[in-house]
């Protein structure tokens, strides 16, 4: 039986898909993967574009129709396995897909992880999920993070009847592509954003207090209260990017602070959903 969590939402407007598909920038050279192919409706569309499509469906159900409908095309290579812990493609890639919404987040950590050679990536998910991931109302840790390597803007919005099931919440298209110039030293930076936004002091110049030495803390202090910045997600990814150039000079002391804080956390994270989904079962 197929975890709950692997459901989702199919999209049925073909001739919507098509035109979306059409507009965007795919080439037959191109390496492109489909989360979640269900029955191959946007699989079908990617293969008159791409020669190299790799449609993953862990429901057997489905990937029976898939390799039905697809058996006697060579450019799709179908994978009857979970897209989580596969392994991703050693050559540049793109992902246009339908995913799961529960695995939103799981799936865009995926792609976008150090070694990961994604080029661009269009992905169907809940608009509340792409707020937090564009950080379009206000900044959040991962839209931070992401924002040094990753460009991330909502490019459609969906009809919510054209998907089966009907959906109970607005869906767009979150489009997500490599930087040309991302940051060279992604992992300590994700550390040093992960640690500033999960401190627990009165400001978060407190927390930049640990991170600087006292002639760099006398600028950035200046910008803070200029600008009004009292908590992390008051401060623009922009500055952010400015202020760890700073950080990353500071020496090994400084950095050690911050080392590893994000695998941490996300561990953390998973404990306590462990935590809670063994109360629920109970």
């Amino acid at each position: 039986m197929i975890n709950i969590k692997y459901t989702q939402n199919f999209y049925t407007n073909q001739k919507n898909l098509k035109r979306i598909i059409e507009s965007i920038n795919l080439h037959s050279c191109d390496t492109v993967i489909d989360i979640g192919a269900g029955e191959g409706v946007i699989t079908k569309e990617l293969v008159k574009h791409c020669d190299n499509v790799i449609a993953y469906e862990l429901d057997p159900k489905y990937f029976d129709i898939l390799e039905k409908n697809f058996k006697d095309n060579h450019t799709v290579v179908l994978r009857n396995e979970d897209f989580l812990t596969s392994t991703l493609p050693n050559k540049e890639y793109k992902v246009f897909a339908n995913i799961p919404f529960s695995l939103t987040s799981d799936i865009i950590n995926k792609i976008t992880e150090t070694d990961s050679k994604l080029v661009e990536a269009y992905l169907f998910v809940q608009k509340e999920s792409a707020e937090r991931y564009t950080g379009i109302y206000k900044n959040t840790q991962i839209s931070t993070i992401l924002s040094s390597s990753y460009n991330l803007i909502v490019t459609k919005n969906f009809d919510r009847r054209d998907f089966n099931p009907i959906p109970n919440v607005d869906i767009v298209l979150l489009r997500i592509t490599k930087k040309n110039n991302p940051e060279k030293e992604f992992e300590l930076y994700r550390d040093f954003i992960t640690y500033v936004f999960n401190q627990i002091n009165s400001s978060v110049l407190e927390t930049f207090k640990k991170l600087f030495t006292f002639n760099q803390l006398k600028y950035i202090k200046e910008n803070l209260k200029k600008n009004g910045y009292n908590i992390p997600s008051d401060i623009p990814s922009q500055y952010y990017l400015e202020i760890f150039k700073y950080f990353k000079a500071n020496g090994v002391n400084y950095r050690k602070r911050v080392d590893g804080y994000y695998t941490k956390h996300i561990n953390k994270h998973l404990g306590r959903e462990k935590i809670n989904r063994t109360r629920i079962k109970g």
